[in-house]
Protein backbone atom coordinates (compact mmCIF):
# COMPACT_ATOMS: atom_id res chain seq x y z
CA UNK A 1 0.00 0.00 0.00
CA UNK A 2 1.39 3.70 -0.92
CA UNK A 3 1.50 5.98 1.34
CA UNK A 4 -1.33 8.15 -0.65
CA UNK A 5 -3.54 4.90 0.28
CA UNK A 6 -2.07 4.51 4.04
CA UNK A 7 -3.31 8.08 4.23
CA UNK A 8 -6.73 7.51 2.61
CA UNK A 9 -7.51 4.49 4.94
CA UNK A 10 -6.70 6.25 8.05
CA UNK A 11 -9.70 8.99 6.86
CA UNK A 12 -11.77 6.71 6.16
CA UNK A 13 -11.49 4.77 9.55
CA UNK A 14 -12.25 8.20 11.09
CA UNK A 15 -15.30 8.90 9.09
CA UNK A 16 -16.58 5.26 10.02
CA UNK A 17 -15.95 5.80 13.51
CA UNK A 18 -17.48 8.92 13.24
CA UNK A 19 -20.61 7.39 11.80
CA UNK A 20 -20.78 5.19 14.13
CA UNK A 21 -20.36 6.86 17.09
CA UNK A 22 -23.47 9.02 16.01
CA UNK A 23 -25.15 6.08 15.75
CA UNK A 24 -24.54 4.32 19.20
CA UNK A 25 -25.42 8.31 20.52
CA UNK A 26 -28.51 8.40 19.30
CA UNK A 27 -29.20 4.80 20.30
CA UNK A 28 -28.27 5.45 23.78
CA UNK A 29 -30.05 8.91 23.75
CA UNK A 30 -33.62 6.66 22.61
CA UNK A 31 -33.07 4.04 25.79
CA UNK A 32 -32.36 7.03 28.49
CA UNK A 33 -35.42 9.80 27.46
CA UNK A 34 -37.67 6.56 26.72
CA UNK A 35 -37.08 5.74 30.65
CA UNK A 36 -37.55 8.78 31.33
CA UNK A 37 -40.45 9.89 29.10
CA UNK A 38 -43.32 8.79 31.86
CA UNK A 39 -41.71 11.12 34.51
CA UNK A 40 -41.25 14.04 32.19
CA UNK A 41 -43.37 13.74 28.73
CA UNK A 42 -42.32 16.68 26.90
CA UNK A 43 -39.23 14.15 26.14
CA UNK A 44 -41.63 12.35 23.80
CA UNK A 45 -40.07 14.91 20.80
CA UNK A 46 -36.49 13.52 21.37
CA UNK A 47 -37.17 9.84 21.81
CA UNK A 48 -39.12 10.56 18.38
CA UNK A 49 -35.90 11.81 17.18
CA UNK A 50 -33.51 9.45 18.72
CA UNK A 51 -36.01 6.74 17.65
CA UNK A 52 -36.01 7.86 13.89
CA UNK A 53 -32.48 8.83 13.39
CA UNK A 54 -31.25 5.13 14.80
CA UNK A 55 -34.03 3.36 11.87
CA UNK A 56 -32.34 6.23 9.16
CA UNK A 57 -28.83 5.23 10.72
CA UNK A 58 -28.62 1.56 10.37
CA UNK A 59 -30.68 1.49 6.94
CA UNK A 60 -28.07 3.91 5.18
CA UNK A 61 -25.25 1.57 7.17
CA UNK A 62 -26.83 -1.27 5.39
CA UNK A 63 -26.99 0.58 2.69
CA UNK A 64 -23.02 1.60 2.39
CA UNK A 65 -21.62 -1.57 3.75
CA UNK A 66 -23.81 -3.69 1.13
CA UNK A 67 -22.01 -2.00 -1.79
CA UNK A 68 -18.87 -3.58 -0.83
CA UNK A 69 -19.57 -7.00 1.44
CA UNK A 70 -22.52 -9.00 2.82
CA UNK A 71 -23.55 -6.72 6.16
CA UNK A 72 -22.57 -9.19 9.54
CA UNK A 73 -21.97 -11.81 7.05
CA UNK A 74 -25.68 -12.68 6.16
CA UNK A 75 -25.89 -14.04 2.61
CA UNK A 76 -29.07 -11.53 1.91
CA UNK A 77 -29.63 -10.82 -1.77
CA UNK A 78 -28.30 -8.11 -3.85
CA UNK A 79 -25.30 -7.14 -1.38
CA UNK A 80 -21.68 -7.14 -1.55
CA UNK A 81 -22.83 -5.88 -5.24
CA UNK A 82 -19.03 -4.45 -6.14
CA UNK A 83 -17.41 -7.83 -5.54
CA UNK A 84 -19.67 -9.92 -7.10
CA UNK A 85 -20.46 -7.73 -10.23
CA UNK A 86 -17.35 -6.71 -10.84
CA UNK A 87 -16.93 -7.72 -14.25
CA UNK A 88 -20.41 -6.08 -15.34
CA UNK A 89 -19.33 -2.93 -13.28
CA UNK A 90 -16.29 -2.77 -15.56
CA UNK A 91 -18.04 -3.80 -18.66
CA UNK A 92 -20.43 -1.35 -17.87
CA UNK A 93 -17.78 1.45 -16.99
CA UNK A 94 -16.01 0.91 -20.30
CA UNK A 95 -19.34 0.94 -22.42
CA UNK A 96 -19.75 4.37 -20.77
CA UNK A 97 -16.22 5.73 -21.52
CA UNK A 98 -16.67 4.53 -25.71
CA UNK A 99 -20.05 6.64 -25.78
CA UNK A 100 -19.39 9.54 -23.61
CA UNK A 101 -15.72 10.31 -24.30
CA UNK A 102 -14.04 8.45 -27.01
CA UNK A 103 -16.19 10.21 -29.65
CA UNK A 104 -15.69 12.82 -32.23
CA UNK A 105 -18.21 14.73 -30.79
CA UNK A 106 -16.49 14.88 -27.64
CA UNK A 107 -13.05 15.12 -28.67
CA UNK A 108 -13.34 17.91 -31.36
CA UNK A 109 -14.19 20.62 -29.44
CA UNK A 110 -11.51 19.80 -26.93
CA UNK A 111 -9.09 19.74 -29.54
CA UNK A 112 -10.09 23.03 -30.81
CA UNK A 113 -9.76 24.85 -27.61
CA UNK A 114 -6.41 23.29 -26.93
CA UNK A 115 -4.46 24.92 -29.38
CA UNK A 116 -2.25 22.14 -29.02
CA UNK A 117 0.59 23.16 -31.34
CA UNK A 118 1.14 26.81 -29.11
CA UNK A 119 1.42 24.83 -26.30
CA UNK A 120 4.11 22.46 -27.71
CA UNK A 121 5.86 25.07 -29.39
CA UNK A 122 5.85 26.86 -25.97
CA UNK A 123 6.91 23.77 -24.59
CA UNK A 124 9.73 23.24 -26.93
CA UNK A 125 10.87 26.94 -27.00
CA UNK A 126 12.56 26.07 -23.47
CA UNK A 127 15.97 25.01 -23.46
CA UNK A 128 15.41 22.27 -20.90
CA UNK A 129 12.73 21.01 -22.36
CA UNK A 130 14.61 20.59 -26.00
CA UNK A 131 17.34 18.81 -24.30
CA UNK A 132 14.67 16.41 -22.70
CA UNK A 133 13.36 15.79 -25.80
CA UNK A 134 17.00 15.17 -27.40
CA UNK A 135 18.09 13.04 -24.48
CA UNK A 136 14.63 10.65 -25.06
CA UNK A 137 15.22 10.99 -28.88
CA UNK A 138 18.88 9.78 -28.39
CA UNK A 139 17.54 6.82 -25.99
CA UNK A 140 14.94 6.11 -28.48
CA UNK A 141 17.77 5.62 -31.58
CA UNK A 142 19.64 3.46 -29.46
CA UNK A 143 17.78 1.50 -28.46
CA UNK A 144 16.74 1.27 -32.50
CA UNK A 145 20.59 0.17 -32.80
CA UNK A 146 20.24 -2.12 -30.19
CA UNK A 147 17.42 -3.60 -32.20
CA UNK A 148 18.79 -3.50 -35.11
CA UNK A 149 22.50 -4.85 -34.41
CA UNK A 150 20.50 -8.65 -33.64
CA UNK A 151 22.08 -11.23 -36.05
CA UNK A 152 18.59 -12.60 -37.18
CA UNK A 153 17.61 -8.37 -37.99
CA UNK A 154 20.70 -8.17 -39.43
CA UNK A 155 20.25 -10.78 -41.93
CA UNK A 156 16.65 -10.18 -42.97
CA UNK A 157 17.97 -6.34 -43.73
CA UNK A 158 20.60 -7.97 -45.91
CA UNK A 159 17.96 -10.15 -47.47
CA UNK A 160 15.57 -7.57 -48.05
CA UNK A 161 18.28 -5.35 -49.82
CA UNK A 162 19.60 -7.93 -51.88
CA UNK A 163 16.31 -8.47 -53.19
CA UNK A 164 15.49 -4.72 -53.90
CA UNK A 165 18.76 -4.64 -55.92
CA UNK A 166 17.82 -7.29 -57.54
CA UNK A 167 14.32 -5.88 -58.92
CA UNK A 168 16.93 -2.68 -59.32
CA UNK A 169 18.99 -2.38 -62.79
CA UNK A 170 22.12 -2.34 -61.77
CA UNK A 171 23.28 -1.73 -65.67
CA UNK A 172 21.00 1.42 -65.58
CA UNK A 173 22.82 2.50 -62.04
CA UNK A 174 26.25 2.00 -64.07
CA UNK A 175 25.05 3.62 -66.77
CA UNK A 176 24.20 7.09 -64.87
CA UNK A 177 27.67 6.69 -63.11
CA UNK A 178 29.21 6.52 -66.78
CA UNK A 179 26.94 9.95 -67.44
CA UNK A 180 27.69 11.75 -65.03
CA UNK A 181 31.72 10.57 -65.44
CA UNK A 182 31.01 11.83 -69.48
CA UNK A 183 29.70 15.15 -68.51
CA UNK A 184 32.12 17.97 -67.75
CA UNK A 185 35.99 17.36 -67.22
CA UNK A 186 34.95 13.85 -64.76
CA UNK A 187 36.48 11.86 -67.58
CA UNK A 188 39.28 13.62 -68.23
CA UNK A 189 40.37 14.33 -64.42
CA UNK A 190 39.81 10.55 -64.79
CA UNK A 191 42.47 10.40 -67.57
CA UNK A 192 44.77 12.15 -66.02
CA UNK A 193 44.28 10.23 -62.73
CA UNK A 194 45.06 7.50 -64.72
CA UNK A 195 48.48 9.01 -66.83
CA UNK A 196 49.89 9.29 -63.37
CA UNK A 197 48.81 5.86 -62.03
CA UNK A 198 50.87 4.86 -65.21
CA UNK A 199 53.96 7.09 -64.92
CA UNK A 200 54.57 5.98 -61.07
CA UNK A 201 54.10 2.34 -62.34
CA UNK A 202 56.40 3.02 -65.12
CA UNK A 203 59.08 4.37 -62.71
CA UNK A 204 58.77 1.75 -60.15
CA UNK A 205 59.19 -1.21 -62.32
CA UNK A 206 62.04 0.31 -64.75
CA UNK A 207 64.41 -2.79 -63.26
CA UNK A 208 61.54 -5.53 -63.77
CA UNK A 209 61.27 -4.39 -67.41
CA UNK A 210 64.91 -4.45 -67.68
CA UNK A 211 65.56 -7.65 -66.61
CA UNK A 212 63.06 -9.51 -68.43
CA UNK A 213 64.35 -8.24 -72.12
CA UNK A 214 67.23 -9.46 -70.60
CA UNK A 215 65.95 -12.85 -69.88
CA UNK A 216 63.73 -12.91 -73.12
CA UNK A 217 66.85 -11.53 -75.83
CA UNK A 218 69.20 -14.51 -77.22
CA UNK A 219 72.51 -14.92 -75.58
CA UNK A 220 74.01 -14.14 -78.16
CA UNK A 221 72.76 -10.53 -78.66
CA UNK A 222 74.86 -8.02 -76.94
CA UNK A 223 74.22 -6.15 -73.49
CA UNK A 224 74.51 -2.82 -75.19
CA UNK A 225 71.55 -3.41 -77.84
CA UNK A 226 69.27 -4.55 -74.57
CA UNK A 227 70.05 -1.65 -72.89
CA UNK A 228 68.94 0.46 -76.06
CA UNK A 229 66.18 -1.86 -76.43
CA UNK A 230 64.87 -0.73 -72.72
CA UNK A 231 65.81 2.87 -73.29
CA UNK A 232 63.82 2.85 -76.41
CA UNK A 233 60.75 1.21 -75.00
CA UNK A 234 60.97 2.57 -71.66
CA UNK A 235 61.20 6.19 -73.15
CA UNK A 236 58.75 5.64 -75.83
CA UNK A 237 55.94 4.99 -73.13
CA UNK A 238 56.50 7.72 -71.19
CA UNK A 239 56.58 10.31 -74.59
CA UNK A 240 53.05 8.64 -75.07
CA UNK A 241 51.99 9.16 -71.32
CA UNK A 242 53.61 12.43 -71.47
CA UNK A 243 51.23 13.42 -74.68
CA UNK A 244 48.40 12.31 -73.34
CA UNK A 245 48.82 14.34 -70.02
CA UNK A 246 49.61 17.14 -71.38
CA UNK A 247 47.71 17.01 -74.44
CA UNK A 248 43.97 18.02 -73.09
CA UNK A 249 42.54 17.30 -77.17
CA UNK A 250 44.74 13.91 -77.28
CA UNK A 251 43.28 11.20 -79.44
CA UNK A 252 43.52 8.36 -76.52
CA UNK A 253 41.62 11.24 -74.43
CA UNK A 254 38.67 11.18 -77.10
CA UNK A 255 38.82 7.52 -77.35
CA UNK A 256 38.94 6.62 -73.74
CA UNK A 257 35.58 8.91 -73.85
CA UNK A 258 34.35 7.19 -76.75
CA UNK A 259 34.84 3.92 -74.96
CA UNK A 260 32.59 4.81 -71.81
CA UNK A 261 29.74 6.58 -74.31
CA UNK A 262 29.53 3.04 -76.51
CA UNK A 263 29.59 1.19 -72.62
CA UNK A 264 27.03 3.60 -71.40
CA UNK A 265 24.74 3.07 -74.56
CA UNK A 266 25.46 -1.06 -74.01
CA UNK A 267 24.83 -0.88 -70.44
CA UNK A 268 21.57 0.74 -71.55
CA UNK A 269 20.38 -1.27 -74.99
CA UNK A 270 22.87 -4.44 -74.89
CA UNK A 271 21.24 -7.81 -73.62
CA UNK A 272 24.10 -9.39 -72.95
CA UNK A 273 26.12 -6.57 -71.41
CA UNK A 274 23.19 -6.19 -69.10
CA UNK A 275 23.44 -9.68 -68.10
CA UNK A 276 27.17 -9.52 -67.39
CA UNK A 277 26.27 -6.37 -64.98
CA UNK A 278 23.73 -8.21 -63.33
CA UNK A 279 26.24 -11.15 -62.58
CA UNK A 280 28.81 -8.85 -62.07
CA UNK A 281 26.49 -7.24 -59.04
CA UNK A 282 25.75 -10.47 -58.23
CA UNK A 283 29.15 -11.80 -57.28
CA UNK A 284 29.82 -8.59 -55.78
CA UNK A 285 27.53 -8.40 -53.00
CA UNK A 286 27.60 -12.14 -52.67
CA UNK A 287 31.20 -12.27 -52.07
CA UNK A 288 32.58 -12.94 -48.23
CA UNK A 289 35.03 -9.85 -48.49
CA UNK A 290 32.27 -7.80 -48.93
CA UNK A 291 30.08 -9.32 -46.61
CA UNK A 292 33.09 -8.65 -44.11
CA UNK A 293 33.92 -5.19 -45.11
CA UNK A 294 30.30 -4.12 -44.47
CA UNK A 295 29.46 -5.81 -41.15
CA UNK A 296 33.09 -4.26 -39.68
CA UNK A 297 31.80 -0.49 -41.62
CA UNK A 298 28.27 -0.98 -39.50
CA UNK A 299 30.08 -1.72 -36.33
CA UNK A 300 31.90 1.18 -36.92
CA UNK A 301 29.34 3.31 -37.50
CA UNK A 302 27.01 1.61 -35.00
CA UNK A 303 29.59 2.21 -32.05
CA UNK A 304 30.44 5.93 -33.31
CA UNK A 305 26.70 6.68 -33.45
CA UNK A 306 25.98 5.11 -29.75
CA UNK A 307 28.58 7.00 -28.56
CA UNK A 308 27.08 10.20 -30.11
CA UNK A 309 23.70 9.98 -28.68
CA UNK A 310 24.55 9.17 -25.09
CA UNK A 311 27.02 12.08 -25.22
CA UNK A 312 24.97 15.27 -24.71
CA UNK A 313 27.63 17.34 -25.80
CA UNK A 314 28.20 15.58 -28.65
CA UNK A 315 27.38 17.34 -32.36
CA UNK A 316 24.37 15.40 -32.49
CA UNK A 317 22.86 16.08 -29.26
CA UNK A 318 23.61 19.57 -29.41
CA UNK A 319 22.31 19.60 -33.02
CA UNK A 320 19.34 18.11 -32.19
CA UNK A 321 18.71 20.43 -29.30
CA UNK A 322 19.01 23.59 -31.39
CA UNK A 323 16.54 22.36 -33.55
CA UNK A 324 14.02 21.17 -31.47
CA UNK A 325 14.31 24.56 -29.70
CA UNK A 326 14.03 26.26 -33.30
CA UNK A 327 10.99 24.11 -34.05
CA UNK A 328 9.45 25.52 -31.14
CA UNK A 329 9.86 29.04 -31.75
CA UNK A 330 8.54 28.78 -34.69
CA UNK A 331 5.77 27.03 -34.09
CA UNK A 332 5.04 30.00 -31.58
CA UNK A 333 5.94 32.89 -34.13
CA UNK A 334 4.09 31.51 -37.13
CA UNK A 335 0.53 31.08 -36.79
CA UNK A 336 0.14 29.54 -40.00
CA UNK A 337 2.44 26.71 -39.27
CA UNK A 338 0.75 26.47 -36.10
CA UNK A 339 -2.74 26.28 -37.39
CA UNK A 340 -1.86 23.66 -39.94
CA UNK A 341 -0.37 21.51 -37.46
CA UNK A 342 -3.26 21.62 -35.68
CA UNK A 343 -5.34 20.46 -38.24
CA UNK A 344 -3.18 17.76 -38.44
CA UNK A 345 -3.24 16.88 -34.60
CA UNK A 346 -7.10 16.80 -34.71
CA UNK A 347 -7.41 15.04 -37.77
CA UNK A 348 -4.63 12.27 -36.65
CA UNK A 349 -6.54 12.50 -32.80
CA UNK A 350 -10.47 12.02 -34.16
CA UNK A 351 -9.14 9.75 -36.11
CA UNK A 352 -7.12 7.24 -33.55
CA UNK A 353 -9.61 7.95 -31.04
CA UNK A 354 -12.69 6.69 -34.22
CA UNK A 355 -10.86 3.81 -34.92
CA UNK A 356 -9.16 2.88 -31.43
CA UNK A 357 -12.22 3.19 -29.59
CA UNK A 358 -13.51 -0.28 -28.56
CA UNK A 359 -10.28 -1.52 -27.95
CA UNK A 360 -9.20 0.94 -25.55
CA UNK A 361 -12.70 0.86 -23.86
CA UNK A 362 -11.59 -3.43 -23.56
CA UNK A 363 -8.79 -2.09 -21.62
CA UNK A 364 -10.68 -0.58 -18.87
CA UNK A 365 -13.19 -3.85 -18.69
CA UNK A 366 -10.24 -6.23 -19.07
CA UNK A 367 -8.03 -5.04 -16.35
CA UNK A 368 -11.25 -4.56 -13.93
CA UNK A 369 -12.01 -8.39 -14.72
CA UNK A 370 -8.66 -9.59 -14.27
CA UNK A 371 -8.61 -7.72 -10.47
CA UNK A 372 -9.12 -9.90 -7.19
CA UNK A 373 -12.60 -9.11 -6.58
CA UNK A 374 -12.06 -8.68 -2.81
CA UNK A 375 -9.19 -6.46 -3.60
CA UNK A 376 -11.01 -4.19 -5.85
CA UNK A 377 -13.51 -3.57 -3.72
CA UNK A 378 -10.96 -2.83 -0.97
CA UNK A 379 -9.87 -0.08 -3.30
CA UNK A 380 -13.01 1.23 -4.60
CA UNK A 381 -14.24 1.41 -0.97
CA UNK A 382 -10.71 3.36 -0.18
CA UNK A 383 -11.33 5.68 -2.78
CA UNK A 384 -14.90 6.36 -2.14
CA UNK A 385 -15.97 4.87 1.24
CA UNK A 386 -14.88 8.87 3.31
CA UNK A 387 -17.55 10.35 1.87
CA UNK A 388 -20.26 7.56 1.73
CA UNK A 389 -19.64 7.78 5.58
CA UNK A 390 -21.76 11.21 5.02
CA UNK A 391 -24.51 9.05 4.06
CA UNK A 392 -24.72 7.52 6.96
CA UNK A 393 -24.24 10.93 8.94
CA UNK A 394 -27.13 12.39 6.99
CA UNK A 395 -29.35 9.46 7.51
CA UNK A 396 -29.06 9.69 10.99
CA UNK A 397 -29.80 13.44 11.20
CA UNK A 398 -32.10 13.68 8.57
CA UNK A 399 -33.84 10.63 9.97
CA UNK A 400 -34.18 12.43 13.57
CA UNK A 401 -35.85 15.03 12.25
CA UNK A 402 -38.18 13.60 9.73
CA UNK A 403 -39.19 11.80 13.43
CA UNK A 404 -39.61 14.26 14.81
CA UNK A 405 -42.07 16.21 12.19
CA UNK A 406 -43.90 12.74 11.98
CA UNK A 407 -44.33 13.32 15.69
CA UNK A 408 -45.76 16.82 15.76
CA UNK A 409 -47.89 16.13 13.09
CA UNK A 410 -49.10 13.36 14.62
CA UNK A 411 -50.03 15.47 17.48
CA UNK A 412 -52.09 18.34 15.47
CA UNK A 413 -54.04 16.05 13.54
CA UNK A 414 -57.39 15.49 14.85
CA UNK A 415 -58.92 12.32 16.36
Amino acid sequence: MTTAEAALKRRLRHMQWFATGLLVTVAILFVITSLLLPAYPWLAVVVAFSEAGMIGALADWFAVTALFRRPLGLPIPHTAIVPTRKKDIGEALARFIRDHFLTRDAVLPRLAEADLAARLGGWLARRDNARLVSRDLGRALNWLLDAVDSAELRQSLQSSLKRALDQASVSAGFGVILEVFTTGNHAQALVNHLVEVGRSQLAANEEKIRERIKDRSPWWLPRFVDEEIFSQLVGELQRILDEIGDDPTHAAREDFNRRLLALREALENDPVTIERGEVLSSEFLGHPAVKAYFDDLWRVVRGNLSDALDDAESPIRIGLERELSLIGNRLKQDTEIADTLNGWLRELVTYLVETYRQPLSEIVSDTIDSWDATATSERIELYIGRDLQFIRINGTIVGGLVGVAIYLAWGFLPL
